[in-house]
């Protein structure tokens, strides 16, 4: 980053994707961080549209929903 005089953020998505979902699907999390560094939209509004999605792609699995939103929580605090 030699000469880059923006900032620059990270989040543990490897970590949170296994506390959160048991295997390594990093996507929920950086999407997460991703939003909450470009304030590109609120975190209720962010996270409501999240749970609509994943109760339509997952209506059948209640666990993968609730470990998705649980994911999405957890990064979006930890951004640093």
């Amino acid at each position: 980053l030699r000469g880059y005089k923006g900032r620059v953020y990270s989040v543990d998505a490897r970590k949170i994707s296994v506390i959160c979902l048991g295997k390594y699907f990093p996507n929920t999390p950086m999407l997460a961080g991703i939003v909450k560094v470009s304030g590109v939209m609120p975190f209720v509004e962010f996270m409501g549209e999240m749970e609509a999605s994943f109760n339509h792609k997952f209506s059948s699995k209640p666990e993968v929903i609730e470990g998705n939103m649980n994911a999405l929580r957890m990064a979006f605090d930890e951004v640093k």
